[in-house]
């Protein structure tokens, strides 16, 4: 499970998360952290698609 580390913390196998860092740790020691407050589930930045970004109409010379 990828997670966003909330405060610095060491974990046996992977050593030290230090603040705002993202890790891919198995999902048993992620719920772990998750559950004492030093990390959350880590969310995947939204994309944008080409039918998602608004146009506005755009004025040409043969509008007039």
């Amino acid at each position: 499970m990828k997670v966003k580390i909330l405060k610095k913390c060491t974990i046996g196998m992977g050593g030290n998360m230090h603040q705002g860092e993202e890790h891919d740790i198995p999902d048993r020691i992620a719920e772990k952290l998750i559950k004492r407050g030093f990390a959350k589930k880590a969310t995947k930045p939204k994309t944008l698609k080409k039918t998602d970004r608004a146009v506005k109409k755009v004025s040409t010379p043969e509008d007039e």
